[in-house]
């Protein structure tokens, strides 16, 4: 819809400047069919800085740890030079793969401590926050847009981290 409105500012800003005839009329449908070519750039240039129009939904969603190689661990890896940031490698009792969690501009990891062996993932959603938005920005692809991961590691005291 904010495509259509931008298309019909441009639209009717091309026959005001163009095909009218000098007059009042013509000054006020030149600044009104600016505005029209304006806002919808200015709308989805603030959309896609700061999600506009839209809310956070955040699911959460636990998972045992398994041990792994028989011993109560899960492994890390450093990503890069300067070992700021670490991809972690663990098994969930549910099944037997090994499952990575990779830390990226979406993606963040996080330890804690405490006292049952689980990590929690948070996946953050973008939904619409009205109906106006929902109008306006249709067709989008931005509803149910994941936009980013939290993984929640959190170990007991005897759990150990081992570096790879």
């Amino acid at each position: 819809m904010i495509i259509l409105l931008l298309i019909v500012g441009a639209l009717a800003f091309f026959w005001a400047v163009v095909l009218m005839q000098p007059s009042r009329r013509r000054q006020l449908t030149i600044w009104v069919s600016a505005g029209l070519v304006l806002a919808p750039i200015l709308l989805l240039s603030v959309n896609d800085l700061y999600h506009v129009g839209f809310t956070i939904d955040e699911t959460t969603e636990l998972q045992p740890l398994a041990p792994m190689d028989d011993q109560l661990q899960i492994s890390r890896r450093p990503i890069g030079k300067a070992k700021k940031h670490f991809s972690y490698r663990y098994l969930i009792i549910s099944d037997a793969t090994v499952h990575t969690a990779t830390p990226s501009t979406t993606v963040s990891t996080r330890i804690e401590h405490g006292t049952i062996p689980q990590v929690a993932v948070t996946t953050q959603k973008l939904t619409y926050s009205n109906a106006l938005t929902a109008i306006l920005f249709a067709g989008s692809g931005e509803q149910g847009k994941a936009i980013g991961k939290i993984y929640t590691f959190t170990l007991p005291a005897n759990w150990q981290i081992v570096d790879q």
